[in-house]
Formats: structure tokens, sequence, C-alpha cells
């Protein structure tokens, strides 16, 4: 599927960016029929030179003729984004929000034209093209909306449907798991380097396991549970950390550490600060 719509990026920051060099260099879009809005001059510039695209500080005349309309301010912007540009949206323009915490509810009010809106959680990982995605549609929101958007997204990653009261969790899991990974990686290193090697040799070392263990999750079919006991050997040494880990509450851990970010969520998405 290649979108030809007029696709207008509100916030041309670093996703912002991540998303439309994916989307060039999928042949998702075409670089001329992409339009960067930012009123970061610099940003502007920026983007301008490293994408081929058009890039503005003012929105009211790109947003002229748009299909499709990226909403990739932060949600603390997301209010005054929606009063100063909202009415300028095309009515029949479809609305895609990466801003965490806010709703389609919300971007709705803001969008008197009646815009189907469709709310996605992406990752950092889009950077390099390795992103996962969930896609949420908001109510007025049909099932092409939604194919466009599964497809604009699945061009920097991979990309699935979900509900929009699954979202906070969505958000707590894959949106904010990368960091939960990176910790993991920093923790391994350390203890590495803490043994005797050297910084170097132990990140690469971590770094290439941690890919090649979820490589193997995504592509052998098996899953994790198979994995894990195929390389466990009764007494052995994986069988030795393991056990610490299990003494230690790994998996509750991890657990409560996800039901903590998915109340987060819920309280920015609900103005608690």
């Amino acid at each position: 599927m290649k979108v030809k719509q007029k696709t207008i990026i509100l916030g041309i920051g670093a996703m912002g960016s991540a998303l439309a060099k994916g989307w060039i260099a999928s042949k998702m879009l075409s670089a001329s029929n992409i339009t960067a809005v930012d009123v970061d001059p610099e940003k502007c510039k920026k983007a301008s030179k490293q994408l081929k695209i058009k890039a503005v500080t003012d929105p009211s005349k790109a947003l002229e003729g748009a299909g499709v309309i990226l909403l990739a301010v932060k949600p603390q912007q997301m209010k005054e984004l929606l009063s100063r540009s909202g009415p300028l949206f095309p009515k029949r323009a479809l609305v895609v929000s990466i801003a965490a915490g806010v709703s389609t509810e919300q971007i709705e009010r803001g969008l008197p034209q009646g815009c189907p809106v469709v709310r996605v959680m992406p990752n950092t990982p889009a950077l390099l093209g390795a992103g996962m995605a969930a896609v949420a549609p908001g109510s007025r929101a049909k099932n092409p909306d939604v194919k466009i958007v599964l497809a604009l997204f699945a061009a920097v990653g991979k990309a699935v449907q979900v509900t929009e009261d699954q979202m906070d969790l969505v958000t707590a899991v894959s949106g904010s798991g990368p960091a939960y990974i990176f910790h993991m990686v920093e923790a391994m290193t350390e203890a590495a380097i803490k043994g005797g090697l050297a910084p170097d040799v132990a990140l690469k070392l971590v770094s290439q396991t941690v890919y090649g263990a979820a490589r193997m999750v995504l592509e052998t079919g098996k899953s994790p549970e198979e994995l894990r006991v195929q390389v466990t050997s009764p007494g052995g040494t994986t069988q030795a950390a393991l056990t610490v880990m299990s003494e230690k509450g790994f998996k509750e851990t991890v657990g409560a550490a996800i039901e903590a970010a998915t109340r987060r969520g819920a309280e920015l998405r609900l103005g608690n600060k």
C-alpha cells in the first residue's frame, strides 16, 4: 500500500523525523507529499535538509488539502495545538496521534469537523525501522482508516490493532518497554565488567545476546518458555542464575513494574500529576 494523500507532520522531533524517514525509505510516502510543521525553525531546517521534505513554522497554509495529519507533539502541547490549529484541519483528514496519554476522545473534541482519529503508541526502535506500534481507532475511524495507519507503522517495524481501553497497558509494555531492556543490558554489562571483562567486550556480549534471544522468540515459532528450557540444563550455570532470579522475585518485579507504568499512564490521561 502506498499513501498518496498529502501528509502533514505536526512536530518534527526525533519520532516525527524517524517516521518520515521510514515512510520515504519504504516508498510508503514520497518526500514531495510530506510537509513538516514545527514552531522551531531549526528543526524545520534540519528536516528539510536531511529528509528533503517541505518544512514550515506556520500550519495554516500547510494544512490545506491534507489527507493525513500526524500529531507528533508532546502530550502537554496537544490541547494548545488543537485549540490553535484544529479548526484548520480538512473535514475528512485522517488524524493520527502518537501522543502518550491523550485519548482519541480528547482529540475528537478538539476537531469539530468530524475528522476520524486513530491513536498510535510507537516506540523508539522505530528510529531503526524496528519499532512496535499499537493502533487504536477512535469512534469516527473506519476500517480503511485503520488499514492506512497499520500500513504506515508497519513500514517502520511491526503494528497491531488494539482497543482504546488497552492503550495504557500497551504504553507500559511496548511504549516504555525498550527502557526495561536497556536497564537489563546495563545491569548485565555492569556485572560482566565487575567480573573482569573489558567494558566494550561486556557490552557487545550482552547486546548481541539480547538481540539474538529476541530473534529466536520472533523467528523460531517456539514460546519463550520452550526456548528457556532448551538452554537450561539441570544443575547447570543457567539454572543457577534463574534460581537466584526466582528467589529475588524477578517475575513479580517485572509484573509490578508494568502495573505501575499502566497506572501512571491512566493518571496522565486523566490529567493527574
